[in-house]
Formats: C-alpha cells, sequence, structure tokens
C-alpha cells in the first residue's frame, strides 16, 4: 500500500540524491534543475547518447517515461542537499545549485564501482555537452526519446 510506495519514492529520492551529488561535485561550477537532470539522464544511459560506456541503468525500454518521476525526485533532492547543507542555492533568473566544501567531503565517501562509474561518464558528460543552454539539452533528450518510441524502443 501507500507505505510501500511512500518507502520506493524516499528510497529512489535518496538513490537520486546521491547520484546528484556526485554529479555536481564533477562541475567546478553551478548547475540548474533543469541541466542536472537532463544531464544525470544522460549519465545513466550513456550508450544512448553516443558516450563511450554501458548504461549504467542497463537496457530501459521505459526510459524516456522515467523523465517526469526523475523530475520530481530531483525537486526533492535538491531540497535536502540544500537543507543538509551539502548544496549552495544562488538566485539569478533561476536557481542555481553548487556543491560546498560539506558536500565534496560527503560525496568523497562514495567510492564503490557505480559512483566511480557515474563520476567518470559526468565528467564526459559534462564536457561534452557545455555549449548546450538547458533548453538545447532538454530539447535533446525529448527528441530522442521520440525518436526511440518512433522505432519502437530500439
Amino acid at each position: 500500500g501507500w507505505m510501500k510506495m511512500n518507502d520506493r519514492l524516499f528510497n529512489s529520492a535518496f538513490e537520486m540524491e546521491l547520484r546528484l551529488l556526485l554529479l555536481l561535485s564533477s562541475e567546478r561550477g553551478t548547475m540548474t534543475l533543469e541541466r542536472l537532470i537532463s544531464l544525470d539522464f544522460i549519465i545513466c544511459y550513456a550508450e544512448k547518447f553516443q558516450l563511450p560506456y554501458v548504461s549504467l541503468h542497463g537496457k530501459n525500454d521505459y526510459m524516456y517515461g522515467e523523465i517526469a518521476s526523475r523530475r520530481m525526485l530531483a525537486r526533492v533532492a535538491v531540497k535536502d542537499m540544500v537543507t543538509s547543507g551539502m548544496v549552495d542555492i544562488s538566485v539569478d533568473n533561476d536557481y542555481f545549485y553548487k556543491i560546498n566544501v560539506a558536500g565534496r567531503k560527503y560525496s568523497r565517501l562514495l567510492q564503490n564501482e557505480y559512483a566511480k562509474q557515474y563520476r567518470k561518464i559526468a565528467a564526459e558528460a559534462i564536457r561534452l555537452f557545455k555549449k548546450y543552454s538547458d533548453d538545447e539539452l532538454s530539447h535533446m533528450i525529448q527528441r530522442d526519446g521520440v525518436k526511440a518510441l518512433q522505432e519502437g524502443g530500439q
């Protein structure tokens, strides 16, 4: 029932939090929520975006259906990270997030295989998509999603 679903939400919100912390630790500057969501998605499904890595989240026919729930989880995650003092927030037409000393310290504790691989792909994705605006990044993912649907999820 509700508790189970709730439990799952918090588990995945926590997972999202750890991933976004890894992502922010790979970036010197600030990132908007929109950019964090897009880059995290690209990192999780690296193969789909011409990155030379096996997708961390495997083959998933429903990957594009995840974006809405990921957006919700990411909102919860950044709020938690700001509240717990690991990420700083600044406002300038949008909210910008940046990892701080406490966040870096915590992110360095994440040393399992998944975290190491995520960091490696994150650095590459950040570099590769640096020239893309937040909107261009979102649109690229949506376009790719539409293309995948037309090809029957191949």
